[in-house]
């Protein structure tokens, strides 16, 4: 969109403006408008570009947008750190918006970001660049210019601003603590009594300071696969970070193994296909997508050797036969590269960087 209008739409046409500056919190956004139009003397026919950061720190800003959406010749292009942009606005743009979640940057757009995309033949090379991938993350100015104190400074803002600000919470070391744990736990089944009894507050509490997370874009929890509502409402969630470089700023570098689940079920979350986690007793299958009628079955084994008869895959096999109608599985490794013949299902196993720039 940005350069379709850098060469069809003159730079006096564009207005973007970042709201959450403190000079523009108690303007509203029609007054912004008013003297854009008098600083260049646009007529009310000429369409404008509007584009608005933390729209929701404007004062009414739902019936504002409203207002100008009907009667002004604009586009209007808005973004938001947290999703009470979309809780807030009480159905008062019902039909006129599309809503869009931006996440943080895919592999192929990390490379991109950073020039460095190598020849198909060179496999080594990106595996390297993966793991590093996993490890920075991909909020994009980190990814540009890593640092320490970026993502430390975005993780206070975010709490501070779109948690602590919002919900009024008195203690926010308590918000930090949880998340610490969460970070620990990715990819793994939690336990909101044991999280609760670790950090001296009540269930409720924990769940609702993790839907806070979740409203402020930090982590996405992960349902049971199960043909049972109740039992997709009232089993153990898994949680995923929004962005792998806040799991490596909370817990360190490494943990690929985690992290390289946490990269992938956003890979499978951007498709916008159902998904979820299998499991029964101890075993486990990592993702299960589609739909019941014919699912694929997604495992992340991040190893250099691995063949279907391995162990590891246990859990693999338990839904194989739980839901025999599974045509597809997907075997993510960090070098394993094979297909093998099953009578039932077609299997492969793929690394896990050349999955993920497929």
């Amino acid at each position: 969109m940005l350069t379709r209008l850098e060469r069809n739409v003159p730079a006096k046409n564009i207005l973007y403006l970042a709201l959450d500056n403190p000079k523009f919190i108690k303007i509203p956004i029609s007054e912004h408008l008013r003297f854009f139009r008098t600083l260049f003397m646009h007529s009310r026919d000429e369409k404008l570009f509007l584009f608005m950061d933390e729209v929701h720190e404007s004062p009414n800003w739902e019936a504002e947008l409203k207002t100008l959406y009907d009667l002004e010749n604009l586009k209007i292009t808005c973004t938001g750190s947290t999703s009470c942009l979309i809780n807030q606005q009480g159905g008062k743009l019902t039909g006129r918006q599309i809503i869009t979640t931006i996440y943080p940057l895919t592999f192929k757009e990390y490379l991109t970001f950073r020039k460095d995309m190598p020849s198909m033949s060179e496999g080594y090379k990106y595996e390297r660049l993966c793991e590093e991938y996993m490890d920075t993350g991909g909020y994009p100015e980190n990814v540009l210019d890593p640092s320490e104190d970026y993502m430390i400074n975005l993780i206070d803002d975010i709490i501070a601003r779109d948690i602590i600000r919002l919900h009024r919470i008195n203690r926010p070391d308590l918000l930090k603590n949880l998340l610490l744990m969460l970070a620990g736990a990715v990819g793994s089944r939690i336990s909101f009594n044991k999280i609760s009894k670790a950090l001296g507050i009540t269930v409720d509490t924990v769940r609702e300071y993790i839907g806070y997370f979740e409203e402020a874009f930090l982590i996405k929890t992960l349902s049971k696969w199960s043909q049972s509502e109740t039992d997709k409402i009232y089993a153990p969630k898994k949680i995923y970070l929004f962005d792998t470089g806040i799991k490596t700023r909370l817990t360190g570098k490494g943990d690929i193994v985690a992290k390289t689940e946490n990269i992938f079920f956003f890979h499978l979350t951007r498709k916008n296909i159902p998904i979820g986690y299998y499991a029964e007793s101890e075993r486990e299958l990592d993702f299960a997508c589609s739909n019941l009628q014919s699912p694929h079955a997604i495992e992340v084994k991040y190893v250099t050797k691995l063949d279907w008869n391995d162990k590891r895959l246990t859990g693999v096999k338990l839904f194989l036969r739980r839901y025999p109608q599974t045509r597809e599985v997907t075997i993510i490794t960090k070098s394993v590269d094979k297909r093998i013949e099953d009578e039932k299902a077609a299997i492969s196993m793929v690394t896990a960087w050349k999955y993920l720039i497929m």
